[in-house]
């Protein structure tokens, strides 16, 4: 009996925030008119306090990037580069074989997509080697969540640190401000801050806060295996 390598189903990877978006979706205002609330009742500090908390929430959960940010996404190898060299024989679907997407693309985690800024490659002396995105990858801006996609007949750029050996630093966002976020997340917003300000002080479990606004999310909510 041969003995086959395990096929992993999930890559390492790192993902942290570079530029944190410069403004709110929802304003103190527009959270106090849904409140029914005055100022006097609900500073704008406290508001605008909600409002981030709320935001930051249904980001973490869904993936949804509302205002322009940027986010540096780092691999310890390529989507096809997970396993070592293998002189045995596998046994697979044929729909594996011929199935090259799910090997030619690196999905960022945070979405709408906006801009690959740069990908940078390490060899194993920890030397940083920027790569060429044009040339390399194409970017698909129009997927949700988006796609850098390996160009054909190209070959992904060499990666041999052990850890974090490529670094993708990308750009995702509605909009530089409120008005370019849709309506119906700009309400989700609002109704995921009014549950944080109505429990106050309580036990907050994020799936109970997001509970009023889970259909608002879900149609832009990216579902995944």
């Amino acid at each position: 009996m041969s003995l086959r390598p395990s096929i992993p189903r999930t890559q390492h990877r790192g993902h942290v925030l570079v530029t944190p978006p410069a403004s709110e979706p929802v304003t103190a205002a527009e959270l106090r008119a849904q409140l029914a609330e005055t100022e006097t009742g609900l500073p704008d500090d406290q508001a605008n306090a909600l409002i981030a908390e709320a935001r930051e929430l249904i980001e973490q959960m869904t993936g949804i990037a509302f205002i322009t940010q940027t986010w540096k996404l780092a691999l310890d190898h390529w989507p096809a580069g997970q396993e070592l060299w293998w002189d045995g024989v596998r046994q697979l679907p044929i729909s594996e074989i011929y199935a090259p997407n799910s090997l030619r693309a690196v999905e960022p985690p945070r979405y709408p997509l906006s801009a690959v800024d740069s990908v940078t490659v390490y060899d194993e002396a920890g030397n940083a080697a920027t790569v060429n995105i044009a040339a390399t990858f194409d970017v698909d801006l129009f997927r949700r969540p988006g796609r850098l996609v390996l160009k054909s007949g190209a070959t992904w750029p060499i990666a041999l640190r052990a850890a974090n050996a490529i670094e993708i630093e990308y750009t995702a966002g509605y909009g530089a401000n409120g008005a370019a976020v849709p309506a119906t997340l700009k309400r989700a917003v609002k109704q995921v801050a009014a549950y944080l300000h109505a429990h106050y002080g309580d036990d907050c479990v994020p799936e109970d806060a997001l509970g009023s606004a889970r259909g608002l999310l879900d149609a832009y909510a990216v579902k995944r295996l």
